[in-house]
């Protein structure tokens, strides 16, 4: 699956450094009317010069409020619309399922194998074309012809890895009872 994806949260990207670097250059002049407001809060005898003192606090909070809320904003923004695409479309597994539930296993396999041709490195088409060969068609040496070329097109080693124990287990299980079949008597027609 090819995917691009954003930066770890602690890695310094250029949008990072500008807030950062726009937080400090604000830093001065909001802790310059800090210190204005506490001096004036700690000198007030009157409800003016409390005022006045409070009205250094909310100028200092108007210079850091932008930059912090930037940066808080973006990590958690990225939870509900990460910043991450793909570069191009992904797998439709709906249809060869479809097939599948249908009856249609020969169908669902082509579908498949054509999944498997347009995205190499996915390893669900060459589990699902096992499971096929193995569970609806009861062919053993199509699921290993299967399982050999995933093999082979697969190029991740923990894909090769799964691919291996998954076949293994899915060839060693009993297979499934057969359906079953219920005659309803025909009722006699009447004469």
């Amino acid at each position: 699956m090819d995917v691009r994806r954003r930066p770890p949260l602690n890695a310094m990207t250029p949008g990072y450094k500008e807030i950062l670097l726009v937080l400090l250059c604000r830093a001065v002049p909001a802790a310059l009317a800090l210190a204005i407001g506490i001096g004036t809060l700690l000198g007030a005898g009157e409800i003016a010069g409390m005022a006045l003192g409070f009205l250094f606090f909310l100028v200092a909070a108007v210079f850091l409020a932008g930059p912090v809320s930037r940066w808080l904003a973006e990590p958690v923004g990225s939870l509900i619309w990460p910043k991450q695409y793909y570069d191009r479309p992904q797998p439709m597994y709906g249809i060869p399922e479809s097939r599948r539930r249908k009856g249609r296993p020969e169908e669902a396999i082509a579908e498949y194998e054509k999944i498997a041709a347009a995205h190499p490195g996915e390893i669900r088409p060459w589990l699902d074309m096992i499971d096929i060969a193995l569970a609806d068609l009861r062919d053993p040496e199509r699921a290993n012809a299967f399982f050999q070329r995933g093999l082979a097109a697969l190029s991740n080693p923990d894909d090769k890895d799964r691919l291996a124990r998954v076949y293994a287990a899915t060839r060693d299980r009993p297979p499934p009872p057969p359906a079953r079949k219920l005659e309803l008597p025909v009722p006699p027609f009447p004469r």
